[in-house]
């Protein structure tokens, strides 16, 4: 019957609406993506992309990547417990924050792909547009796209002198201050910059009730950003991209997840404790750090090396520094305190060369390579004694994973106008990847009042497997070919239509939790070092793009079907003995299938509407569990919602001087689970958010005053979770953002 409703959705949207003939009214802007890898109209691009433009994210109150979910069908984007993007599209994705857990969908910052999810919860400065490419992406873009990527592209230098500046204040204490500068730095404007700072802080949403730090809020923010951007163009046909950015949020407290279950019921202090009332009122003694520092620089060159052919070079150098401290009892108990301090650094070179003599052939061919190293120190602090059947006693951790990683991948991809409008697209990419994995550790059971060690002093002997104190060092290599095939015809004023296959590939690699993960002796561990798997996806879509009513309506539908091989899965359990476990397995396979339509319109004088509607059937074919039993039949993939949609307007009325802006938007998402094992209490019901915004824009673009608010109904709900009921007896979760408002101010002096 889901089948049945979702094809006749599909069908009514193949049925182009018809909009009444109004004199006057502004046509739908083009938008140009850069999808595959060269500029082009988003209509004219056979693939499923949603293209998000500056004018888009002030029109939904985008902040950040996380707003965009509520805009894009069939995706999932939130921030996890450790400063991480955790992002799902069409099901597909990694929710798991250590570094050894690559993502599912790449994110890419001015094409620069994003090694880390820490730093890749991007916050929206100075943005050109963002694009959101669904299915994997295995032949352009390849690294960690196996579920998509999302692409955010900055604002470039501009000819024109451009100085520009914003400010906000809202609830909770916040404050924004943005602010641009762009322009030609001599006179014959070959020698171009950009400036882009930011500042934006607030209280934290949640009141910290625990008697120790009462009165404190929890899970503020404190972040100032930057970017300069210098476009240097000394011949019409070559020219240079300089960029290097920074950013830092330096507050005063980490995010704490609330109780949805009693406990921890593994501990005797807090054996009798409930489930929190209010998700905004939590408990914690272990939130007192949280600092992240990314920073990037890097180079592209452009040389258009004869009429036909071009060559483009993307250098890259970024590294990020993350230190947190965690509480994840939920209690003002020192139970189950973890503390992360990362490092990494990576590089990258693209080399591509284009082909576009405006004929019959265009084609693009590269080659990439991408290192990485990764440290992150770790552990687990509890001075509470636990209960492990036989005796109580305080349980701790600290561990160092050391990872490296070298890619290296060949691309090629190849569109053939067989007719002006039948194209034919091939492509395909070969990866090699060698992945390095250091890891030591050392737990502890303070019977005897012991203090756990800091990790410059835990130093088993090389090549140690005791599960109580381990060192490690494993390596292994991954390769992988990955194609593409796509056909697309343009049916006149009707649009275009493509069918589309390809298959997406994410490496494999080592656990970075051996040790804790059920392990009672070296034989365990030694088993437990075995690397993991790579993904591996094959997508299939069929879409349809068009423009309606003499430009006033753009639609998009696609119908696409995935099939997910060897998922790297993360959930946390009990050792054999009663301590902390974790297990990261390649769990069997699973199936999505679903429906995506967007549809903007100009259907009256002054009046744009967006609608978007995403349905994804996803499910387990197979799931192997730590005991060995297939229970794909009883659990549902994580952040996988049923249905997702957005429906939006907004209406300019002509005041003489100004004009009068009126905004609003609801999203809707199904119910969905955001923990591999499904816990009841981690499950979020389906649910509507509401914005709205009043602005006031003078008629020459000069200032901008508006009030907007953000979850109008102040609906609460779950966007993360921790299930650690097998160990220490507690369910975590976090919550979205509650209802907020701000004033804001823009004004533009150039």
């Amino acid at each position: 019957m889901k089948r049945f409703l979702c094809f006749l959705l599909l069908s009514c949207f193949i049925t182009p609406p018809v909009l009444p003939q109004v004199e006057g009214v502004g046509l739908i802007e083009e938008v140009v993506v850069t999808a595959r890898k060269r500029e082009e109209s988003l209509l004219d691009t056979p693939l499923s992309v949603s293209a998000i433009s500056a004018s888009d994210l002030d029109r939904f109150q985008a902040d950040d990547l996380g707003d965009i979910q509520n805009i894009v069908p069939n995706l999932s984007l939130n921030m996890g417990d450790a400063a991480n993007a955790i992002i799902y599209i069409r099901g597909v994705g990694q929710r798991d924050s250590l570094s050894f857990a690559d993502p599912g969908v790449g994110v890419y910052l001015d094409d620069v792909y994003l090694g880390r999810t820490q730093g890749s919860f991007l916050d929206v400065i100075d943005v050109d547009r963002i694009e959101v490419l669904r299915g994997p992406q295995g032949t352009l873009y390849g690294r960690n796209t196996i579920g998509g990527a999302i692409k955010y592209v900055s604002a470039g230098p501009t000819e024109t002198p451009l100085l520009e500046a914003e400010a906000s204040i809202g609830t909770y204490e916040e404050y924004m201050l943005k602010a641009t500068w762009s322009g030609p730095l001599n006179s014959n404007k070959d020698l171009l910059a950009r400036l882009s700072f930011a500042h934006v802080a607030h209280e934290g949403y949640s009141e910290n009730v625990f008697s120790g730090n009462k009165d404190q809020t929890d899970g503020d923010k404190e972040t100032q950003a930057w970017r300069i951007q210098l476009r240097y163009s000394p011949h019409e046909d070559l020219s240079f991209n300089f960029s290097i950015d920074r950013s830092i949020n330096n507050p005063e407290r980490s995010v704490t997840p609330a109780r949805v279950t009693s406990g921890p019921t593994l501990v005797t202090a807090s054996a009798g404790f409930q489930a929190a009332d209010d998700p905004f009122k939590i408990e914690a003694d272990y939130n007192d750090v949280e600092r992240l520092k990314v920073e990037g620089v890097s180079l592209t060159m452009d040389y258009q090396l004869s009429e036909a052919v071009g060559l483009k070079s993307i250098t890259s150098f970024r590294q990020l520094e993350h230190e947190t401290h965690i509480d994840l009892d939920g209690t003002g108990l020192e139970i189950f305190g973890v503390h992360v301090d990362q490092e990494q650094e990576q590089f990258s070179e693209e080399l591509q060369l284009s082909y576009d003599a405006g004929g019959a052939i265009k084609a693009l061919a590269g080659i990439y390579y991408f290192s990485e190293d990764d440290v992150s120190p770790d552990g687990i602090s509890n001075a509470e004694p636990i209960n492990f059947g036989v005796f109580f006693s305080p349980y701790g951790t600290v561990s160092e994973n050391d990872q490296s990683v070298e890619a290296v991948a060949g691309f090629g991809e190849v569109s053939w106008f067989v007719t002006p409008d039948l194209e034919f697209t091939a492509g395909a990419r070969y990866t090699h990847e060698s992945k390095r994995l250091r890891r030591k550790a050392c737990q502890n059971l303070a019977i005897l009042g012991t203090t756990l060690p800091d990790i410059s002093e835990c130093n088993p002997p090389m090549d140690s497997p005791n599960p109580f104190a381990l060192n490690l060092d494993l390596d292994k290599n991954f390769s992988k070919f990955t194609p593409k095939v796509g056909l697309s015809y343009r049916l006149g004023e009707a649009g275009l239509t493509y069918f589309s296959y390809a298959r997406g590939f994410k490496s494999g690699g080592f656990d970075g939790r051996i040790g804790y993960n059920g392990a009672s002796d070296a034989g365990a561990v030694v088993t437990q070092a075995d690397p993991y798997d790579p993904e591996i996806a094959d997508t299939y879509e069929l879409g349809w793009k068009t423009s309606l009513a003499d430009g006033r309506a753009r639609l998009s539908a696609a119908l696409f079907y995935n099939d997910y091989q060897d998922l790297q899965l993360s959930s946390f359990s009990a050792t054999p003995g009663g301590g902390f476990a974790t297990v990261f397995t390649n769990a069997g396979e699973a199936e999505t299938w679903g429906v995506e339509a967007e549809l903007l319109a100009n259907p009256v004088r002054n009046l744009l509407v967006s609608f978007s509607f995403g349905y994804l059937d996803a499910e387990y074919k197979e799931f192997i569990d730590s005991t060995m039993q297939d229970v794909s039949d009883d659990l549902t993939p994580v952040n996988s919602p049923e249905f997702t949609g957005n429906l939006g307007f907004q209406y300019r009325h002509p005041l003489g001087f100004a004009q009068l802006r009126l905004g609003a938007d609801i999203s809707y998402r199904s119910e969905y689970f955001v923990d591999i094992n499904n816990l009841a209490e981690l499950k979020q019901d389906d649910f509507s958010l509401v914005n709205a915004s009043i602005g006031l824009e003078d008629n020459l673009g000069k200032w901008d005053v508006s009030f907007g608010i953000k979850n109008l109904t102040d609906k609460e709900y779950i966007t993360h979770g921790f299930n650690l009921t097998a160990f220490p007896g507690i369910g975590l979760a976090y919550y979205g953002q509650p209802l907020t408002y701000r004033f804001q101010v823009r004004y533009r002096f150039l």
